[in-house]
């Protein structure tokens, strides 16, 4: 959650006796204080010698250096940092997320770098980033991130169901359990705690990088508004930094955990789904913005055939055939072409009843009927079509919040 993390930057009184933060003319700062929560890497947190290590800490030890000022590490609760910015506890906040909502309580300093966020679940399940994928699914987030409240405020009023975790590693536990469906993550923290260990290798990102106004673009430093010079003299080490190659150089060190977003989903080749048991066909194919779907049954989530005859059939058919567009980012009214197979083609006009309850008689998609000797599982009845899906290219476009 590094990324949209809240790292307090504070700094206290000079031993001369003069306040941090003074203005342009006083003396410079001898000490300044970082408050973090050593608990999320690759941004901070302490090795096997309990010494702190990440991208935050070198970043902060390099602007001290910059500033001739000595670092001071302090363990902050990150969801009350603002206030206790404000409460003048402490100077700054370290890796926070620049958020609108945020930059109406207090400054920025110039971006530190750039804010990635993805969608992560299990590989194959179908989930994307869409309200329409996620309805009904369980997505959890950090209580206070920047994260949290853009599915508040996006994904929640539309059935998603957000749980929260103080602690990330609670948050992995439960994905893993799967108490949850999937988690809003940046694409460093994840891998390092999920998905390069043995136990993440069902896991992936799943979709294209989540945007919207909650989350913020990249991660700065945040300052009082009261306290321009503590921003200024923060830019000013900064660009030094940037000049002389030192900000470069540290973010290399953390480039192989924060991979090119570009690089992260191939969604121009084919994409498969298998399906939850074991059999030798994808549930379902997505090649660009069209949707392959294999052969439906009318069986139940057992796959025992339902009882009832070939309406009974059909009506699991189709029920069947809605789910898992849903689950694909499409819906019966974006079906295409549909191949129908009976057994007996006396079957049809019974068929065709539960069929023409299922789509607008205006939207009738392309049909096939085919007659067959046996069909799997001694059915009556069964469908394959083909879909399209939602954009998928690309960022999640997500209209703005307040």
């Amino acid at each position: 959650m590094a990324l949209a993390k809240i790292f307090v930057l504070s700094a206290g009184l000079l031993s001369g006796g003069f306040f941090v933060g003074a203005t342009a003319g006083a003396a410079p700062r001898s000490e300044i204080r970082f408050a973090i929560s050593p608990l999320f890497p690759p941004y901070e947190s302490r090795n096997a010698q309990g010494q702190l290590v990440g991208l935050n800490i070198d970043l902060g030890n390099a602007l001290c250096a910059q500033l001739d000022a000595r670092c001071i590490w302090v363990d902050q609760v990150f969801t009350r940092s603002i206030e206790a910015l404000e409460n003048r506890r402490f100077d700054a906040i370290m890796g926070m997320a620049s958020t609108p909502q945020r930059r109406n309580l207090i400054d920025f300093t110039d971006d530190l770098y750039p804010l990635t966020t993805h969608l992560v679940a299990r590989r194959y399940s179908g989930l994307m980033p869409t309200v329409r994928a996620l309805k009904g699914k369980r997505v959890g987030v950090l209580t206070g991130s920047n994260r949290e409240a853009f599915a508040q405020a996006q994904w929640a009023p539309a059935g998603v169901i957000i749980k929260s975790f103080w602690l990330n590693d609670q948050l992995i536990r439960s994905l893993v359990a799967g108490d949850i469906d999937a988690t809003l993550q940046g694409t460093a923290e994840i891998r390092q705690e999920l998905l390069d260990t043995e136990q993440g290798q069902s896991f992936d990102f799943v979709g294209p990088p989540v945007t919207g106004q909650q989350m913020g673009t990249a991660v700065a430093i945040g300052v009082r508004k009261s306290d321009p010079q503590l921003r200024s003299d923060l830019n000013r080490a900064l660009e030094q930094l940037r000049q002389s190659g030192e900000h470069q150089r540290i973010l290399q060190n953390y480039q192989e955990q924060e991979p090119d977003a570009a690089t992260v989903q191939d969604t121009n080749g084919p994409q498969f789904y298998p399906t939850d048991v074991e059999l030798p066909f994808s549930e379902a194919v997505r090649v660009g913005s069209t949707l392959y779907i294999s052969t439906i049954l009318g069986v139940d989530a057992n796959r025992n055939l339902v009882r009832g005859g070939t309406g009974a059939q059909m009506k699991q058919v189709m029920k069947t055939l809605h789910d898992l567009l849903e689950r694909h980012q499409s819906s019966l009214d974006r079906v295409a072409k549909c191949t129908l197979m009976l057994v007996e083609l006396d079957d049809l006009t019974l068929v065709n009843q539960v069929y023409l309850g299922y789509f607008a008689s205006g939207r009738l998609p392309a049909r096939s009927v085919l007659a067959v000797r046996r069909l799997p599982r001694g059915a009556r009845v069964a469908i394959e079509c083909v879909a399209q899906t939602e954009d998928h290219h690309g960022a999640v476009v997500i209209t703005p919040g307040n």
